[in-house]
């Protein structure tokens, strides 16, 4: 647990020097995407003075179905669809939806003789899903398609609706929550919806069909293609990797098996610096597989569990090598597309097609960070993006033998390497054993994104989590999801309230040094302006008072309590994260 923690800020510090440069330097010619087509507009896109795009509001309107009329007497414009309208008026910044105002962050403005609104108009005030990408300078808009299958139908009982979606407003108002979420039970949806924004600075919201990166729940449809494949006799679960790949160092004594577990001892190719420092035009995974296969192992294949996104880079490899297609192609033909998954693919891929959500990192205060290096070259560790929505058909498909026979169902199921106590890693999932029965679930991470799908078998409760926010702590959150469920007792998000210090002298009293861990220090300094905590190779991050004891980061969801004894002299702290308590002694 120390070394996840210690990631957490690792990850943080990496993201933080990283050149920002490229999400900056946007083109000037902005590229629009309208229901996934390339669309030409009679009047450009463009950025206001607020760094906000604005977009002509009819001619886009118009091109989704809507009518528009304009009002010559006060300026304004109605675009109506059925039993739906909309009305703005020239040099305002709201919106009236059917009655309600929605207040936008820039003024509906008249140019060139055409009315332009800020993108947000379309995401809050038409509900459409809406992806902006900086680095690109492309504008994606998209309706949102209809759920026609049977277990898309609305929960009758609509109190534990009511409740799950009071606690994710709070979660998003008082904890800073940007994602999507999906609650599911006995083919009833209690909550399907989108909070907080995809993109902070247009203003734009998530949705429920809005497509995220899903990370390391991508392993999960590789040891699937696998499954089918090990069905259709191409591949047998104890074959060696030579067989497949044969100039690959210790491949006569890695099994697909070992792969499949986390049990090769392959090194994790994302564990090394120049992982990062890869060709971005050069998404060959061979690539990659060179910066490791001359490593020695960590240890001997089969004598224990070790996470390493090597093992499933492999098995894409070896996926495409065995079906005869790409990658790409044979999880869009074979999963995919039978499952109805539209809204499901690979990132960057032939279509280039990436996530709606811009990728941050932090917690209270959050910035955009470029997931480009990792997310075109992980291949099958994690290089896929979806929406809670698909990953729901996904779960449910797992019921049934649409993809392949139970039994092999069951082999995926299995744990077969202990992780902890009650956690196993079977096929592309971790089996745990709760009191509600069999949890069979997976989480994911990037830089900038967090995922989980966590499916409670013998219930028949299944929670996705998806989130545009790097290190997103899933776990804690679908924890008290489940506690909401069964009407367990649960504590409400509340806001974390910074008090102001009027004696900064006070942090006199706290700098120095707390050993966390051997080789691990937490240092503690000040200046006239705040106090600030720094860990072993780590940035230094301001934390901000709760009391004169208590403080949190807000680059991270962390705190640390100073501990003072008898006496009144410092003698250590605590930091708490991720559900943890670790104790750190002051030497200096």
């Amino acid at each position: 647990m120390l070394k996840r923690i210690l990631s957490v800020f690792l990850v943080i510090s990496l993201i933080l020097g990283m050149s920002m440069a490229a999400l900056a330097n946007s083109n000037s010619s902005i590229s629009f995407e309208l229901n996934g087509n390339e669309t030409l507009l009679e009047s450009e896109i463009y950025f206001n003075e607020k760094g906000q795009l604005m977009c002509p509001m009819r001619e886009i309107s118009e091109k989704l179905g809507y009518t528009v009329i304009w009002n010559n007497e006060d300026r304004s414009v109605e675009a109506s669809k059925e039993d739906f309208a909309v009305k703005i008026s020239i040099g305002e910044n709201k919106a009236t939806v059917n009655g309600k105002e929605i207040y936008m962050s820039s003024e509906v403005v008249l140019k060139n003789s055409k009315t332009f609104v800020p993108v947000e108009f379309f995401s809050n005030a038409l509900d459409l899903i809406v992806g902006w990408d900086s680095k690109s300078s492309t504008l994606k808009i998209r309706q949102p398609s209809i759920n026609t299958e049977e277990y898309f139908k609305t929960a009758e009982n609509k109190s534990i609706t009511d409740k799950l979606n009071t606690y994710m407003e709070a979660l998003q108002e008082n904890k800073n929550f940007h994602g999507s979420i999906l609650v599911a039970k006995g083919n009833e949806i209690l909550l399907d919806k989108g909070y907080g924004f995809a993109d902070l600075n247009q203003n734009t919201t998530n949705k429920s069909q809005t497509r995220f990166a899903v990370g390391s729940v991508t392993k999960q449809f590789v040891s699937m293609a696998v499954m089918q494949l090990y069905e259709k006799g191409l591949i047998d679960i104890e074959d060696k990797v030579s067989e497949y790949l044969p100039d690959f160092p210790a491949g006569d004594s890695i099994t697909i098996h070992n792969l499949l577990t986390h049990t090769s001892g392959l090194v994790n190719f994302t564990n090394l610096p120049e992982f990062y420092l890869l060709d971005l035009e050069n998404t060959n995974p061979m690539t990659v597989v060179d910066l490791i296969k001359d490593l020695p192992l960590e240890f001997l294949p089969g004598e224990k569990y070790s996470y390493s996104n090597t093992n499933y880079l492999l098995l894409g490899i070896i996926v495409e090598k065995v079906s005869g297609t790409p990658y790409e192609e044979y999880l869009q033909r074979n999963i995919f597309e039978p499952l109805n998954m539209k809204n499901t693919g690979i990132l960057f891929g032939e279509n280039n097609e990436i996530y709606d959500a811009t990728a941050y990192t932090g917690y209270l205060e959050v910035i955009p960070v470029d997931d480009e290096i990792l997310l075109r070259n992980v291949y099958g560790a994690g290089n896929i993006y979806s929406t809670v929505e698909d990953l729901y058909r996904w779960d449910r498909a797992l019921k049934t033998e649409q993809l392949v026979k139970k039994e092999t169902l069951d082999k995926m199921f299995t744990g077969y390497a202990a992780i902890s106590e009650a956690d196993y890693y079977g096929y592309g999932w971790i089996i745990t054993d709760t009191g509600l029965g069999r949890m069979i679930w997976h989480d994911g991470a990037t830089l900038g994104f967090t995922a989980n799908i966590s499916r409670f078998v013998d219930e028949d409760l299944t929670i996705i989590v998806l989130t545009n926010n790097q290190g997103y702590n899933t776990i804690e959150l679908i924890n008290n999801l489940v506690k909401i469920v069964y009407n367990i007792e649960y504590e409400m998000p509340e806001a974390i309230e910074e008090i102001e210090i009027t004696d900064p002298t006070l942090y006199d009293r706290y700098v120095g040094e707390y050993s966390l861990a051997p080789g691990v220090i937490i240092t503690i300094t000040r200046d006239d302006n705040g106090i600030y905590a720094q860990l072993t190779g780590q940035e230094k991050f301001e934390i901000f008072p709760k009391s004169e004891k208590e403080y949190f980061y807000k680059i991270v969801d962390a705190q640390i309590t100073f501990i003072e004894n008898d006496e009144g002299e410092i003698t250590g702290l605590v930091l708490h994260q991720l559900g943890m308590d670790m104790n750190a002694t002051k030497i200096r």
